[in-house]
């Protein structure tokens, strides 16, 4: 399972810039996707959901390149699926965990657009030169594999690590995060911050930042009482 999502990972970050078409590079078509792949249609929409959700605020504009949302998707989903999964709170765990691989995909893009720079010294050889310069389709064909390439090694790399370690944590501590009583819904409700997040008004903050904190407080203050009674 975790070798056969590398080749899936590698086409689907293609769709972010290489390939335009569309929403296809979206966690919940990502997620429509894997639950066709494995049968597990709820698991993998819920997932989909969350992240589609938390990363709501980051869109591509200009020069920023937004949190890989494929690599982050993909390793929650593969690793899910590879650990057979179903409660909340552990697949809580490996969403966590799989996040950081959304930032080290954009730091692969940022890579990669520094290399595709000299591509723009040989397009203009090629139209100063036509005979005895590589064309533009070559260059396409080479960027196109060149990411292909770069994007299914680096993920694999990062999501056999993930694999690694919690299969250490699973054997050490079998019941580990399933004690804790957290449903879909507790990891929807956080991960709307980034629709919050979208809105630019510091009023909404504001709002947000009391609501957590009276219900911290309410959340401290009702063991505290039965405790003195």
């Amino acid at each position: 399972m975790v070798r056969s999502d590398r080749f899936f990972f590698a086409l689907f970050s293609l769709f972010r810039f290489s390939l335009s078409v569309g929403l296809l590079e979206r966690p919940l078509v990502v997620g429509l996707f894997w639950g066709i792949f494995t049968g597990d249609y709820t698991t993998s929409l819920y997932i989909a959901i969350f992240f589609e959700l938390f990363w709501l605020d980051l869109i591509p504009v200009g020069t920023f390149i937004p949190p890989h949302l494929t690599a982050a998707t993909f390793s929650a989903l593969a690793l899910t699926t590879y650990f057979g999964l179903e409660h909340p709170a552990q697949i809580m765990g490996i969403i966590f965990a799989s996040m950081p691989l959304a930032w080290l995909g954009t730091r692969v893009e940022g890579l990669l657009r520094e290399q595709e720079r000299g591509s723009y010294n040989k397009l203009l050889n090629w139209a100063r030169n036509p005979e005895t310069s590589d064309g533009p389709s070559v260059l396409v064909r080479r960027s196109l594999i060149r990411t292909f390439v770069a994007s299914g090694v680096t993920f694999y790399i990062a999501i056999l690590i993930l694999k690694f370690c919690f299969q250490g944590l699973f054997s050490l501590y079998p019941g580990l995060l399933s004690a804790i009583d957290i449903t879909w819904a507790h990891l929807w409700i956080a991960a709307t911050l980034g629709g919050l997040m979208a809105l630019r008004v510091k009023r909404a903050y504001a709002v947000l930042g009391v609501g957590i904190a009276l219900y911290a407080f309410f959340l401290l203050l009702g063991p505290l009482l039965a405790w003195q009674l």
